[in-house]
């Protein structure tokens, strides 16, 4: 049962015996970071887990619904699919939505992910559905919403709106500093999936543990009498990993930062950065580095395309490794150098780590799962 701080989302006039009196039981918003699909499913998910509905209650049908919050037909239709699949709903023919109080029984309870990074970023969006897959299989409803970094009060209305009494735990994903106080202040357990500083104030937290695979990279680099390497990044803390990491390895490391360039999107900004900047350095005389570790796949592909376009070749003239995820480029006629993450894969094993501590309060270290790759071009 819902306590009395989520009741204020919900309208208090309401009349559900038939559909003619159906009143609408919460709201949706636009451009308050999370679609309109997902505020379906959560509102009345969070509706029928708080006993909003009778057991056998009948709701209007797609288009009615559609009409009553102000939405498209699909997107009501896309939220229903939902809802049945959870068994929180059941269509019937000629009788409509029929409320399914198992669905109250069914979940255990509820985990909110918060999204702080660039919207559709590959790695974050195939980790958070493997992520979720694993959660609702072992019986927790998973919902997500993106904010800003800054979390302005935008973000701040958004995450109020999503959280109720069934959340159990929140995830953060590439949470700002910001971000993690507020959470932190909300009462509620939180872990973090790649936090720009990971915060002990959280339940757990989920890093990159590239140890491994950049001693792999190491090897490889003073196998091939690297000596002298020139570290590409856009991210610090990245950056901070890598550098730190090589010169250990007793590497000479030089950094090289670069902004992304205003754009359609964050992905093609970060790309058309790199090719720019290379472009500039290769026509005022060339690349004073052994190598060319690069920290980022989309950089690395523009990257590449400024070697390609002045004829450097690799491993002759240049050697070069790039972070990158599996089953995504950085495109190359060469096979690639690379220290591969598995977004898949990280989801599922963060996945089970959350049910374990939601089920047990254990916490289960868990990291990404990352892997070196040895290619053709060091």
């Amino acid at each position: 049962m819902l306590d009395k701080t989520v009741i204020i989302v919900y309208i208090t006039d309401m009349k559900f015996k038939r559909k003619k009196d159906f009143t609408k039981p919460f709201v949706v918003m636009r451009q308050v970071g999370v679609s309109l699909e997902d505020q379906l499913v959560s509102g009345f998910a969070g509706a029928i887990r708080g006993g909003v509905y009778a057991d056998g209650e009948t709701l209007p049908g797609i288009r009615k619904l559609a009409d009553i919050f102000g939405v498209s037909f699909i997107t009501v239709q896309n939220a229903v699919k939902r809802l049945c699949s959870d068994g929180l709903l059941e269509a019937r023919p000629r009788i409509g939505l029929r409320v399914c109080c198992k669905g109250r029984r069914f979940w255990k309870g509820a985990v909110l992910g918060i999204k702080a990074g660039p919207p559709g970023m590959y790695f974050t969006s195939v980790l958070e559905n493997n992520m979720s897959v694993v959660l609702r299989r072992n019986g927790w409803l998973y919902s997500s919403v993106e904010v800003s970094p800054k979390l302005e009060d935008a973000d701040v209305m958004t995450i109020e709106m999503m959280k109720d009494a069934s959340v159990r735990l929140m995830v953060l994903f590439d949470a700002s500093p910001q971000l993690v106080e507020y959470v932190s202040k909300l009462g509620i357990p939180f872990a973090e999936v790649r936090s720009h500083v990971p915060s002990d104030k959280a339940v757990f937290a989920v890093a990159d543990d590239l140890s491994d695979a950049l001693s792999e990279l190491a090897q490889s680099m003073r196998s091939a009498g690297v000596q002298t390497v020139l570290s590409v990044y856009h991210h610090p803390a990245v950056k901070k990993l890598f550098s730190g990491e090589l010169e250990r390895a007793g590497f000479e490391v030089r950094t090289l930062p670069i902004r992304p360039i205003a754009g359609k999107s964050v992905q093609e900004n970060i790309q058309r950065a790199g090719l720019q900047t290379f472009e500039k350095i290769l026509s005022r005389g060339g690349i004073e580095a052994d190598a060319i570790v690069c920290n980022d796949d989309y950089l690395a592909a523009g990257i590449l395309s400024a070697l390609d376009r002045n004829g450097v070749r690799m491993p002759t003239d240049i050697r070069f490794a790039t972070l990158a995820n599996k089953g995504l480029g950085p495109v190359h006629a060469q096979d690639l150098t690379r220290i591969e993450y598995d977004p898949a894969q990280s989801g599922l094993r963060i996945g089970e780590s959350i049910s374990v501590y939601l089920e047990t309060g254990k916490v289960i270290p868990c990291s990404t799962s990352v892997e070196f790759k040895c290619g053709e071009t060091i």
